[in-house]
């Protein structure tokens, strides 16, 4: 497999099948069994294959992986990122480190931590952090930390601890309330470490 450049193509549509190429632009991009560098696009799709940075409109990740995604929509099947930018993220049987969206779904799906300005539907998956504006959801799964307005949880999760306006559910935390205000100083300096990182990575 030949390393290739694909010159910069601001309209029309680009396929790429089994090769490795370094920076691409246009409208639409695909790309099957290969590698990729930088790809500035409206609608990418990445299939069997690895990226670097993407900034789409549009990112679907199916069993490939990148290592930055900023887009309005990412949708990521059975793949893996390491850093995440959304307005909409959705992640099936896949995973990433660090995340920041506006709406988020996982399904099946591992993360690090999630910075999330609505919304979080977490299902079947585990998460180490989530600090969401909005409400989250939790249905067979668990999570380290979790601080949100309103948390709902379902049969079989369990969480290290939670903060939160009003929790419905049955809720299996680890910590009480006296060991938790303890461990709400370590929180506080991992927050501040999820922020740092937030600063720098985006």
């Amino acid at each position: 497999m030949a390393d290739s450049v694909q010159e910069p193509a601001h309209d029309g549509k680009i396929d790429i099948k089994g090769q490795n190429v370094n920076n691409i632009q246009a409208d639409k991009v695909t790309i099957q069994r290969g590698k990729a560098g930088n790809i500035k696009a409206n609608n990418v799709i990445v299939s069997q294959a690895g990226a670097g940075d993407i900034q789409a409109d549009t990112v679907a990740l199916r069993q490939a992986g990148a290592q930055v995604v900023k887009g309005n929509q990412v949708t990521i099947r059975q793949g893996g990122v390491l850093q995440a930018k959304a307005d909409q993220l959705s992640l099936t049987q896949g995973g990433v480190v660090f995340a920041e969206a506006g709406e988020v779904n996982l399904t099946a799906s591992a993360a690090g931590a999630i910075l999330v300005g609505g919304d979080a539907q977490i299902d079947q998956s585990q998460v180490k952090a989530v600090i969401a504006r909005g409400n989250v959801t939790l249905d067979q799964s668990g999570s380290g930390v979790i601080l949100a307005r309103n948390i709902t949880t379902g049969a079989n999760t369990g969480t290290i601890l939670m903060i939160a306006g009003r929790v419905d559910g049955d809720v299996n935390a680890v910590f009480g309330p006296l060991a938790g205000a303890a461990f709400g100083a370590a929180f506080a300096l991992m927050l501040a470490l999820i922020l740092w990182l937030r600063r720098r990575l985006f």
